[in-house]
């Protein structure tokens, strides 16, 4: 997936609950369930933006 169409799921979902897509961003980054599909754009938005997962001290997403 590319980040063009990681944007359309994301802002889809979005639109879905009535929200922008940094809130919707930041409610995954805090837990917020969604499904696989959403969470494969969510992936591929963060990395677009400069973060990489870190599976060291709190598996996190971290600038590079």
């Amino acid at each position: 997936m590319r980040i063009k169409g990681a944007m359309t799921i994301l802002e889809k979902r979005a639109k879905f609950y009535g929200w922008a897509v940094p809130r919707l961003v930041s409610e995954i980054d805090r837990g917020f369930d969604e499904n696989v599909k959403v969470l494969q754009a969510y992936e591929v938005y963060k990395m677009d933006c400069g973060y990489r997962w870190s599976g060291e001290n709190g598996e996190t997403w971290v600038l590079k």
